[in-house]
């Protein structure tokens, strides 16, 4: 079972993205938060079009998001609740995993965003990007799919480029 299912096992707009990283599951685990994401022109384009301070994924993590799973050298699951589509993102401030799961603020959707890394047997890892996204109410599922339409290919790319990213670091020696 994949980690996100625990937290959102059905949605209504879904990304995933893949790639072969040169390190094992634990490395790469480790490396995931200090990716630089200013060093990639492409993610910072983009964040700068969005009002988004470009640094390293951890501190990404830290702005919004909430840890809602983590678990040593499989992977970690971080969440938002907001109104994604407007300025700044509408972003409600969520403690833990329970108040993520429980959140049914009017108008808002709930995103969770998975990094799993799958073990292969010449000792690399396949790494996975997964986000998941729950409207709360109507208001916010026709908001969405309006700004899901918009953004999907963008954000495709940033977690594509990510991906290439962490393939970089877990490329030269630790």
């Amino acid at each position: 079972m994949k980690l996100i299912d625990s937290i959102m096992p059905r949605c209504h707009f879904s990304e995933r993205h893949q790639r072969r990283l040169a390190a094992s599951p634990q490395r790469a685990m480790a490396e995931l938060r200090s990716i630089d994401l200013t060093g990639s022109p492409l993610i910072r384009s983009l964040f700068a079009l969005r009002g988004v301070p470009a640094g390293t994924l951890g501190a990404m993590f830290g702005g919004g998001f909430c840890v809602l799973d983590e678990q040593s050298g499989r992977g970690l699951v971080v969440g938002s609740v907001g109104r994604f589509w407007g300025s700044g993102g509408g972003i409600v401030p969520i403690a833990d995993k329970a108040a993520f799961i429980a959140n049914r603020s009017p108008g808002c959707a709930r995103l969770a965003w998975a990094f799993e890394f799958l073990p292969l047997p010449d000792g690399g890892c396949d790494a996975v990007t997964e986000t998941r996204i729950v409207c709360n109410d109507f208001a916010a599922r026709w908001r969405m799919t309006l700004y899901w339409m918009l953004i999907r290919p963008a954000s495709g790319m940033i977690r594509r480029e990510m991906l290439r990213l962490l393939a970089l670091r877990c490329s030269t020696d630790a």
